[in-house]
């Protein structure tokens, strides 16, 4: 009895030193790749910005204009700015330089010439992301859909002009209800954003995704609202999320 209550003992303290051991690794890998981000001030490229195109209530499908009923179409005569559906097709160029204001704001992280990185061969040449492309993503006019799991790109540009990190930045732009009844009220802006680094042999150095909410909002009647108070609340929420990921780096 006491030699097996020993093997037991012995059992649990080898599953406990290895999860120790496993928890211990994992946490270093995160460690030292935020460390290198934070350490090493070399440029890093900023390969991809990529979002949905139609920017839905979360949640739900996307809204035919074409059906939309009696009120939401008496609501949309109150103005040229008044929508049902917006979509980020001109919002994503926004975030790209909402991305590289706020990175230049803080000198946490310097990024590459953009021109160097969108005009090599590496960039030209690399894997695009076919889900993005037959999902309707959208992307700023200079980019491409890149692959992040393209690992020969990120060798080559290291190879062609010596920067040895990309960067990939996906967003997932959507509006809720804040108050009110229905689609009647006030709605804020919601974004979901993902940062992707990695190295020159692909291998990822941090991944993380950050969802914020507009601090202000934007009147809904019958589901419809101004367009361009809710693309001003969504730039905000970009900068909000742009900063909460490199306040992450230093946590």
């Amino acid at each position: 009895m006491e030699i097996h209550l020993n093997k037991i003992l012995l059992k649990k303290s080898v599953l406990i030193l290895l999860a120790t051991s496993l928890i211990s690794f994992f946490a270093g890998c995160a460690t030292s790749g935020k460390e290198i981000l934070r350490t090493q001030k070399d440029p890093i490229a900023l390969v991809s910005v990529v979002s949905n195109s139609d920017i839905n209530w979360n949640g739900e499908e996307s809204i035919n204009p074409n059906i939309a009923g009696f009120f939401a179409k008496k609501a949309l005569k109150g103005g040229s700015d008044q929508v049902i559906v917006s979509s980020a097709d001109q919002l994503i160029g926004t975030a790209e330089g909402v991305i590289r204001d706020c990175l230049a704001n803080t000198g946490k992280i310097n990024l590459a010439d953009k021109d160097t990185v969108i005009n090599s061969r590496a960039y030209q040449n690399a894997v695009q992301r076919a889900y993005q492309i037959n999902q309707g993503y959208v992307k700023p006019d200079d980019y491409r859909f890149i692959d992040y799991r393209d690992k020969n790109f990120s060798a080559a540009l290291d190879a062609e002009t010596g920067i040895q990190r990309s960067m990939f930045v996906e967003f997932n732009f959507t509006k809720a209800m804040s108050g009110g009844f229905g689609k009647n009220g006030s709605c804020r802006a919601l974004v979901d954003i993902t940062v992707n680094i990695q190295d020159n042999q692909g291998k990822s150095l941090y991944r993380k995704t950050f969802s914020l909410k507009s601090k202000d909002t934007t009147k809904v009647t019958a589901g419809v609202y101004s367009g361009n108070e809710l693309m001003a609340l969504f730039e905000s929420a970009i900068y909000d999320a742009c900063y909460a990921f490199l306040d992450n780096l230093d946590s």
